[in-house]
């Protein structure tokens, strides 16, 4: 426009229409661009606005009339005021955007600072995250690691024996089968059962505590006696208070079974060092072979275990080897033990009664009840078998009690002098009630206790001599007599006839035997004759079976005796037929 008013060429003129143009054209649309947003927030700078829109427009005429220099001149003012105008409004704009330019510049920033911090927070919780991970992951392992120890500790308990930390039972019947497998034709598998269960101490400072010591000490001199050995074997700790070994011995090597023996039997020669004493020890040895006649591979086993039984009953020291007779043994007292306590319930058991006699007169003065058992099937048993297994299970108590009740019913059929002798357990003797139930059963049969004479053995006092001797004491306090039954067998002490004052003394058979021939055994009884009258007591000799004995007893001086040569044990109705026919003594002098 300055150009055409200076020069008046038609292009300026033509030129600055078409600025003209795109100007209105631009401000037309302000409303739409940032002066549209500024003029909502500025009423100021949309007055403006509006007015330079209204000037611009104004000019259309003047453009479209441009003769002279004062229309030139108006424009270039009009354009002037137009550019102040806008000029303004842009510094506003450009201000303002520089403002929101910097507030969004800070917004970013304060979302970037965000997000950093977002990222390291999410980034510390990923590594705290895999630190719990790592950390739990370890946790799991120590807790798999220590479970599975307790795990391997169970199994071990269940497997091994605390005391001796030896293998048990179970594993070793294990072993067996496996050893029995590979055994070859030139090898013999057996089993030794080492039993210290009957040989163990039984005094009061011998407890668990010492038990176990032995046990363990035990196992020790099993481990360097058996570990030198050129076999396949092993050490285990039996059920009871015992050991099992099994071997495998080979011919080619020379090693046989009896030189087994003879090392597991030699560390028990000298005594079991531990930390409660010193303790000798001499177990039960029982060993079995393997045949191919064994129904199971375990059979061994239990046949090493009978062979030990059989040494502990029979009281041997040397191995015993396994027979198949011990078997049948076994068998029949399980038998025999089942029938037992049905037997005194229905009164298979009854006692059969052996007459006591005056060795110068012939004339019976007692009887002595003995247990007499007859079974249905199995016939008549003999006491030597059924009383210890009786002793051994506790059914010699009720069984005791039978007899003496029984007795002392059926003894009342015969002349009212004459006396009954009963045996009475170390079981019975040692229960809290026998004073009482002596009571009991001599009210309950009416028998008086004058005529009762209680035998108790010497093994008997040997279990706890103070109790038993009072409990006698009471019992003698009643009224009843109390008799020292087989004296003179074992560790016989002449301290037990005068520790207690005895009414009758009754001397082993085995004194009558030898009285014939062994003047050694006579001068013995006048000792003890004379012993038992200085003490007030009775002396009766058992076992008399022939008139020999009879004569040479009767000749130092003893009265009293019992034995087959007068009679043996027989029912109530045989004494009463053979030495009471209508309550008359009947006189055996003349034997």
């Amino acid at each position: 426009m300055a150009r055409y008013g200076a020069l008046s060429e038609p292009e300026d003129k033509s030129a600055a229409k078409r600025a003209y143009h795109s100007l209105l054209t631009s401000l037309e649309a302000w409303r739409a661009t940032d002066y549209g947003a500024l003029a909502k927030t500025s009423g100021p700078d949309r007055v403006k606005l509006t007015g330079a829109l209204k000037e611009i427009r104004s000019l259309e005429t003047v453009l479209d009339d441009l003769k002279g220099p004062g229309s030139v001149d108006q424009a270039l003012g009009t354009l002037q005021s137009v550019g102040g105008s806008l000029g303004q409004v842009g510094a506003t704009v450009a201000a303002r955007a520089a403002t929101q330019s910097e507030s969004a510049r800070q917004t970013l920033l304060l979302h970037q600072k965000i997000q950093a911090g977002l990222t390291l927070a999410l980034l510390f919780i990923v590594l705290a995250w895999i630190w719990y991970l790592l950390r739990r992951n370890a946790d799991l392992k120590r807790e798999n690691q220590a479970e599975q120890e307790r795990g391997e500790r169970l199994a071990r308990r269940l497997d091994h024996d605390g005391v001796t930390g030896l293998i048990n039972h179970r594993i070793f019947a294990e072993r067996v089968c496996a050893a029995r497998r590979d055994l070859t034709r030139n090898q013999t598998l057996s089993v030794f059962c080492v039993d210290l269960e009957s040989r163990l101490p039984t005094t009061v400072n011998f407890d668990q505590r010492a038990e176990d010591a032995v046990l363990a000490g035990a196992a020790d001199l099993l481990r360097h006696a058996v570990d030198p050995l050129d076999t396949r074997g092993c050490l285990a700790r039996a059920g009871g208070k015992g050991f099992l070994i099994l071997t495998v011995s080979d011919e080619e090597l020379g090693l046989t079974t009896a030189d087994i023996a003879d090392r597991i039997r030699a560390p028990f020669l000298r005594p079991i060092a531990t930390e409660h004493g010193s303790f000798v020890i001499t177990p039960a040895i029982g060993h079995a072979d393997a045949h191919d006649a064994d129904r199971e591979p375990t059979d061994v086993i239990r046949n090493a275990e009978l062979a030990a039984c059989n040494a502990v009953t029979n009281g041997r020291r040397r191995v015993v080897a396994y027979q198949t007779v011990m078997r049948a043994e076994i068998e029949r007292r399980a038998v025999v033990e089942g029938a037992l306590a049905r037997a005194v319930e229905t009164n298979e058991c009854l006692p059969h009664f052996q007459p006591q006699f005056n060795l110068e007169s012939g004339r019976v003065f007692g009887v002595e009840a003995l247990a007499r058992w007859y079974h249905a099937e199995l016939g008549w048993i003999s006491p030597s078998e059924f009383i210890p297994i009786a002793e051994g299970n506790g059914d010699i108590v009720p069984l005791g009690w039978k007899i003496m009740e029984t007795s002392c019913n059926e003894v009342q059929l015969l002349p009212v002098e004459l006396t009954l002798s009963v045996n009475l357990s170390v079981a019975q003797i040692l229960s809290d009630d026998v004073v009482g139930m002596l009571e009991e059963c001599l009210a309950r049969t009416g028998f008086p206790a004058r005529r009762l004479k209680l035998e108790v053995t010497e093994s008997t006092m040997m279990n706890d001599l103070k109790r038993i001797q009072e409990t006698l004491s009471q019992l003698r306090a009643l009224g009843i007599g109390i008799s020292l039954d087989d004296f003179g067998v074992g560790y016989s002490a002449l301290s037990y006839l005068t520790d207690f004052h005895w009414d009758e003394i009754k001397i082993d058979r085995s004194f009558a035997a030898k009285a014939v021939r062994d003047r050694k055994q006579r001068d013995v009884l006048k000792l003890v004759l004379g012993i038992a009258e200085t003490m007030g007591s009775r002396v009766l000799v058992e076992g008399i079976e022939t008139i020999e004995q009879r004569d040479a007893l009767v000749e130092i001086g003893c009265k009293n005796g019992q034995g087959y040569l007068f009679g043996g044990p027989m029912a109530i109705d045989d004494i009463t037929t053979l030495f009471f026919a209508e309550h008359s003594h009947r006189s055996l002098s003349g034997i």
